[in-house]
This record gives structure tokens, C-alpha cells and sequence, in this order.
């Protein structure tokens, strides 16, 4: 595989050679251009004044070399903006390599403070994993790949086939360049594909009416026939506008069933122009891996049929045209004729262009994965074990971590222990160990890479109560929505036979220390009692205990902080024991807070 950072400056060393020759030729072809336009003028002037015609006959051939020239002219410029597009991309990795993830999108629409974990591990939001993955181009794939991190998965094959998937494409870093590109060069409304699709599966409102496909032969005939008598006649003959009351008579009846079908399909032919240069791209390449192969060979096979649908849509859509569109439909029934055109192509194709769009939908999120691979050959690509709930992970850290400065650690969940009893001075560490635990659980499911050396863990879901949050609005109180949370855990694991990773950070701070500990206590009791792994973190040293109670099942781990003349020191690796420090006063006094 090519190292990113090589392949990014080679890659942008030769677009902006091509960017610096194309816009050459450009500046050539408009300067050709306008004198091409210049000498016809002043060749139209002189045979003016002069009388001599033979000067049209050059007239004339300037302006053929002119119209040539302005389509060479718009040719060179849709190269030069498909370039800047690959010089965009470029940057944006480039940026990503050093941790800006500022240019994608964060999906900040997704944010759901209830959610079992995306809330608490910042998958969505400014400087997410969201933020850190997101390249699609489509409203489809966006959404697919928020799917994806919200809703996990339970398949152990899912996730592998992921995986193959991943590693093929990341492996092929041009094509996710090209497809890219080619999305970017259609600018889609967000809900042209939602309302397309209710068209698709809706009942016919027009191919099942008899008599509107008699009329819709009969009536152009009819037209036509009486447009030629009328000129025949060199007056408008009184047929014409019978024809002309019919034909509005028949609209009318049917202006209610055209208006809904034009909400449904009208100014999609954009978006049909989108999926099929991105259905190109995926039929010109060759993969290995067998469903990749299907959605080449589905791209290969609904081309054709996706073109005629664009052409189709494209004409439906001059009826925007303010002059044709209102006389096509007074003289010829254009509307009603489109429509029957479309729903027959619907009838035949409709489950074609429903599956190449959900094809793209979904290639489309996991190019999004495959970059992310890409740019990151060093991370390892985590096993699954079906048979045990553990975790065994060599170095892991944090993607979101400066890679300089992140440090991994090395640690078993599941084989000495169900769960950790996690404690620590603040600053230390363990939150962001708890976190890194469940990012790495969202993004294996995802069939991504992490970022450690080896990683071996289970196919589970995910439950944390980290970050919660009151509502005024609402009228919940902190320690109250703290309760929700810890019961709709509890609901969540003891009705699932899948394994849960359980993460739980300082529980039921809402409330004293006394309760806070019997309520942790208990917490933790229940939680054993299911199919469950995890860590408890906590300030509260004095549960330390519930190691010795339960033998076997509870461990103590611990991350620490040094005191030196300097102050204090942290080296964030995870140590077993419970604490033995506490840095809040030291930290007040270095601050100035307190004496």
C-alpha cells in the first residue's frame, strides 16, 4: 500500500502542473477567440462600407472557428474545475493527516444526548469521529454512514466482509479520488432521492387510464392535423381551437394527479446526472472482493436504464420553460404524454433504479471508511472472537489523539475480570481510556482499522453513561436524568443475548457520597449478572473493596499522577491496583485558586 503523505504531494505536484497547462490553454483559446470575434466585426464593417459581400464569406468562417472556440473554451474549463475539485480533495487530506478535520462535514444533525453511546463517545459534533471519517458525497451515503456508527451490528460476517471491502478499496486510493470527484460535481437537494422514491413505489396514476393513452395519441394527431389545415387555410381554422378547449379540459381533470408527480420527479434529472457518474466510476473498475463485484456488475447493468430515465425526466421537465412548456401542453397533452412515458419506464425499471441508488448509498459511506484507511497504514484491523466476550488490545489509542503524543495502552477485559474498577486522580487519564474503549468498538464495528498494534474482541453492543445532561425544558433534573440512563442500561442488557461493553463514568455523581456509593455498589452487583464486560470508573478509592467481595469477576485499575517540585506529572498508562493519589488540592494551589 502507498504511504499518504508521498502519494498526496505526488498527487498534487501533477494536478497543479495540469491546472497551470490547462488554464495556459485556456488563456490561449479566449484570447484566439477574441479575435476571432473582433476581426468578424471589423469584416462586417468593411463590406458595409465598402459593398464588397466577399467579405461575409470570411465573416462567416470566423464565426464557425468562434462558436468552436467557445465549446473548446467551456471543455478546457470543466477540466480546469475537475482538477481544483482533486487539488480540494488533496488539501482536505492533507489537513486530515495532521488532525484538521475542519472541511467535512460533522454531522451535527445526528447529536442525540440519549443515544446508548454516540453522545458520550463524540461520534457527531465538531472534531467527532463523524467529522474524522465523512467524505461521501451523497445526502444518502451521509446519512448511511451515520446509520452505521448510531445502529453498530451483531454479525461477526458484516463486519469481516466490511473489512475486505475496506482493505480492497484503500488499496485504490484514484478511484476513491474519482468518485469523489464526480460527487462533487453535482450539487444534490436533499430531498430530490426521498420524493423519487415515493414516485417509484406509488401505484401508476397514469398508465393504468384507458383513455388517457387514447388521448394522448389521439389528441397530438388531432393538433398536428389541424395546424397544417389552418395553414393550409392561411387562417386559424375552428378545429384547432376545439382541440386546443379538449386538450385543456383533459389537464384540468388531471391537474391534481400531474402537479403530485411533478413534487415527486421534476428537477431530479441533477440527481439521476449524480448517481450515474458515480455508477461509471464504480462500472470501470475491476474488484475482487464478491460484493463489490456485485455492485460493479449491478452499475454495469442499470446504466442503460438509468440514461433513458435521465433523458426522460429531462424532458418532463421543459414544462419549467415558461413559453414551450404552456403551449407543448395546449397543442400536444406534453404532461400527460411525459408522464405515461415515465410510468412505463417505472413499471419495467423501477427495483433497477432503486437498487443502483442504494448501491451508491452504500459504497458511498464505506469509500468514507476506505480513505480513512488509507490514510492510515500503520492501524491494525481488529479480530473478532464470537466465542468469548474479551477484549485484548496491544497499544491502543485514541484516533482523535495527536499520534505524536497519544499514549497506547495494553490491556485484557473479560479474561481475569467481567468488569474494571477504574480509579484515579483527575487529569489522569481515564476517561479518555474509557472513551478510546468505546471508539474502538464503534469504528471495528464499522470494519475499520484502530489504532493500536493488535486488538482481539467480541461482536457486542455498546451501552456508556459518561456525559449526562439535565432538561429545563423538560423538567429533569441531573441526578434524575442520570436514573434513566443507568435504567435504560439495565433494560438494554438484560434483555439482550448479544454481549454488551459497559462504560460508566463517576455513576450517580447527582447525588452524596454515601449514596453514591451503595447506588455504584449495586450498580455494579446487577451488572454481573448479565452478558456484559466493561469498566466503572470512579474518585471513590473506598469501592476498592468490591474486588475482594467479587472474586474473579472485579479487578482494580488505576491510572496515576507524579508530584515533583515542578508539579504534577501524568504518563496515562493504565496500572492494577486501586489509586493511591489525589491531585485537586495540588492543582488548586498551582493555579492560584487556593493557598
Amino acid at each position: 500500500m502507498q504511504a499518504p503523505v508521498p502519494y498526496y504531494q505526488a498527487r498534487k505536484n501533477k494536478f497543479n502542473s495540469e491546472l497551470t497547462l490547462l488554464t495556459q490553454q485556456r488563456n490561449r483559446i479566449a484570447n484566439i477567440r477574441l479575435l476571432a470575434g473582433t476581426g468578424a466585426a471589423i469584416l462586417v464593417i468593411t463590406a458595409i462600407n465598402t459593398g464588397n459581400s466577399t467579405y461575409y464569406y470570411v465573416v462567416a468562417a470566423l464565426a464557425i472557428v468562434f462558436l468552436i472556440l467557445v465549446r473548446r473554451h467551456m471543455m478546457v474549463k470543466d477540466k480546469i474545475d475537475r482538477v481544483k475539485m482533486y487539488l480540494t480533495i488533496i488539501e482536505g487530506e492533507t489537513e486530515a493527516l495532521n488532525g484538521n478535520y475542519k472541511r467535512f462535514q460533522n454531522g451535527a444533525q445526528f447529536l442525540n444526548a440519549t443515544h446508548p453511546y454516540t453522545y458520550d463517545l463524540d461520534v457527531f459534533g465538531d472534531h467527532s469521529l463523524f467529522q474524522m471519517l465523512n467524505r461521501t458525497v451523497t445526502f444518502g451515503g451521509n446519512d448511511s454512514l451515520a446509520g452505521m456508527m448510531m445502529n453498530g451490528t451483531t454479525e461477526k460476517t458484516t463486519i469481516e466482509d466490511r473489512q475486505a471491502i475496506i482493505k480492497e478499496l484503500s488499496q485504490n486510493p484514484e478511484f476513491l479520488e474519482d468518485f469523489r470527484v464526480e460527487g462533487m460535481r453535482v450539487n444534490e437537494d436533499k430531498n430530490h432521492l426521498k420524493r423519487l422514491r415515493e414516485w417509484l413505489i406509488a401505484d401508476e396514476m397514469f398508465a393504468g387510464n384507458q383513455f388517457l393513452k387514447i388521448a394522448g395519441v389521439v389528441m397530438p394527431v388531432l393538433a398536428l392535423g389541424a395546424i397544417a389545415y389552418s395553414v393550409a387555410l392561411a387562417s386559424v381554422w375552428v378545429g384547432l381551437w376545439g382541440v386546443v378547449v379538449a386538450n385543456w379540459l383533459i389537464l384540468g381533470n388531471q391537474q391534481k394527479k400531474i402537479k403530485t408527480a411533478a413534487q415527486q420527479i421534476g428537477n431530479t434529472a441533477a440527481l439521476m446526472q449524480l448517481y450515474e457518474a458515480l455508477l461509471r466510476q464504480v462500472a470501470s473498475n475491476k474488484f475482487e472482493q464478491p460484493w463489490l463485484k456485485a455492485q460493479q456488475e449491478l452499475a454495469l447493468n442499470s446504466l442503460e436504464q438509468m440514461t433513458a430515465f435521465r433523458k426522460l425526466v429531462q424532458q418532463f421537465e421543459g414544462r419549467n420553460n415558461g413559453m414551450v412548456g404552456p403551449l407543448m401542453n395546449t397543442l400536444f397533452l406534453f404532461d400527460i404524454i411525459c408522464l405515461l412515458r415515465l410510468e412505463k419506464w417505472k413499471k419495467h425499471n423501477r427495483a433497477t433504479l432503486i437498487n443502483a441508488t442504494e448501491s451508491i448509498i452504500a459504497l458511498d459511506a464505506l469509500i468514507s471508511c476506505s480513505v480513512h484507511a488509507f490514510n492510515h497504514p500503520e492501524y491494525t484491523y481488529p479480530q473478532f472472537n464470537d466465542q468469548k466476550t474479551t477484549i485484548t488490545a496491544t497499544d491502543l489509542r485514541h484516533p482523535l489523539l495527536n499520534a505524536q503524543t497519544a499514549v497506547g495502552n495494553s490491556f485484557t477485559l473479560g479474561i481475569q475480570e467481567q468488569f474494571y474498577l477504574l480509579t484515579g486522580a483527575n487529569m489522569t487519564g481515564k476517561s479518555t481510556f474509557i472513551r478510546t474503549i468505546g471508539v474502538s468498538v464503534v469504528l471495528a464495528n464499522l470494519g475499520l482499522p484502530l489504532f493500536a498494534t493488535a486488538v482481539t474482541m467480541p461482536v457486542a453492543r455498546l451501552y456508556t453513561s459518561m456525559r449526562v445532561t439535565d432538561s429545563v425544558q423538560d423538567d429533569i433534573s441531573y441526578f434524575k436524568a442520570e436514573l434513566n440512563r443507568i435504567s435504560n442500561l439495565m433494560q438494554a442488557v438484560e434483555q439482550s443475548t448479544i454481549p454488551y461493553v459497559v462504560l460508566l463514568d463517576e455513576p450517580l455523581r447527582g447525588t452524596n457520597s454515601t449514596d453514591k456509593q451503595q447506588g455504584t455498589r449495586a450498580i455494579v452487583h446487577k451488572l454481573l449478572k448479565y452478558k456484559a464486560i466493561g469498566i466503572v470508573a470512579t474518585h471513590d478509592t473506598i469501592l476498592c473493596d468490591m474486588a475482594a467481595r467479587y472474586t474473579g469477576q472485579i479487578n482494580n485499575y488505576h491510572f496515576e499522577s507524579t508530584v515533583s517540585p515542578t508539579g504534577l506529572s501524568f504518563d496515562f498508562t493504565l496500572k492494577t491496583g486501586g489509586s493511591t493519589s489525589n491531585n485537586a488540592t495540588i492543582l488548586m494551589k498551582q493555579m492560584g485558586i487556593i493557598e
